[in-house]
């Protein structure tokens, strides 16, 4: 690997390091990584953040371990490591898996959507976390404080939906930290109605993993939604009924109501790429894509976050007929106040017309 490579790596780790985990000298750093099939993540990346760790002085512990197929099976071995750390920092799905339910512990947890070392050395993981949290906090407020919201796109969602007084009804926060910034917390559905196009393909939460749980359309279905519930299809029939199989299957697994869509967040991270072809793993796809702002992912099917995802891509979103994204583009991002957080350099990263291929 090119010097001027693993120079971009050692920036993307101190930002992971420093500004996100706020790691410090003598901490204790667990990196925990992926082993045995399907890995979605680089076994190397915890030995490239290891290293720039022992460097900065801090005393990293690597372990590696098997996904699981949800939180209620995460290993001991990891488990037994987290209490003994200081920070902990998952290059691994483990980390996506209890992303709403990891316990409070002694170690600061960090979950990373950075795939393998291209990721890390990118301005997707190097530009500056500060930076990008105060502008992710800056949303949020924006969203705590609106009414209402609309989600439309050309592909035929047409969706309106209220917001819960309060940030505990309102979305959902996750148990540990995401790295890079990716999204906001998900909004919670509340009497949500109207239309939503589902097309290309459903895939799992990534809360728990289950067998055949992508499903591939060939053509798009149109769901009526009633008080943020799926009550109508139109589509094909043959495709309508394979749906509904999917999502009664998928809420079997908490025992909840298979047509409820729970709640939703889209991209924030306009530096968010990804390079093949997604078909070939839509859930390893997703992984990582799900922070485009072109890309709106819905939570649907069973208890809270539920067991499928849906994914619209390039919609038009508002708060309060506040427009955030406009049709893929984060819109956000060019209000005076939050340019003013950045430097030029920032800038230049951070806009609506920085929009990278994630292969859709």
């Amino acid at each position: 690997m090119a010097q001027v490579a693993l120079d971009r790596i050692e920036q993307g780790a101190q930002n992971l390091l420093l500004n996100c985990a706020g790691a410090q000298a003598g901490d204790r750093v667990l990196l925990v990584g992926e082993v045995g099939e399907n890995l979605y993540f680089e076994t190397e990346l915890c030995d490239a953040v290891a290293e720039v760790a022992a460097n900065l002085g801090m005393k990293p512990e690597v372990v590696l371990a098997k996904p699981v197929s949800d939180a209620t099976e995460f290993p001991e071995t990891v488990n037994s490591a987290m209490q003994r750390a200081d920070r902990t920092i998952f290059f691994s799905r483990l980390g996506d898996q209890v992303r709403f339910s990891l316990p409070e512990g002694k170690a600061k947890a960090v979950m990373t959507y950075t795939l393998g070392r291209q990721y890390l050395a990118a301005p997707f993981a190097s530009a500056d976390f500060n930076v990008m949290k105060q502008m992710h906090d800056a949303l949020l407020d924006l969203i705590l404080n609106a009414k209402e919201y609309s989600i439309t796109g050309a592909c035929g969602t047409n969706l309106q939906s209220r917001i819960k007084p309060g940030r505990a009804d309102a979305v959902a926060d996750f148990a540990l930290e995401l790295f890079p910034v990716m999204i906001f917390p998900p909004v919670n559905c509340f009497e949500m109605n109207g239309t939503l196009a589902i097309k290309h393909f459903v895939t799992s939460s990534s809360t728990r993993a289950y067998e055949d749980s992508t499903l591939v359309l060939d053509q798009p279905i149109l769901a009526r939604v009633e008080n943020s519930r799926m009550v109508d299809f139109d589509g094909p029939a043959e495709l309508v009924a394979r749906l509904k199989s999917q999502l009664e299957r998928a809420a079997a697994l908490t025992g909840g109501d298979p047509y409820l869509i729970n709640s939703w967040h889209t991209g924030i991270n306009p530096n968010t790429f990804f390079e093949g072809d997604p078909y070939d793993d839509l859930e390893l796809w997703g992984t990582v894509a799900y922070g485009s702002p072109r890309y709106t992912h819905l939570h649907a099917a069973g208890i809270d976050p539920g067991d499928i995802a849906f994914h619209m891509m390039d919609a038009t979103i508002s708060f309060d007929g506040q427009v955030v994204w406009d049709e893929g583009r984060f819109v956000f991002l060019d209000r005076p106040e939050i340019q003013a957080m950045m430097t030029e350099e920032q800038r230049g990263l951070l806009n609506s017309s920085v929009l990278h291929d994630i292969g859709l």
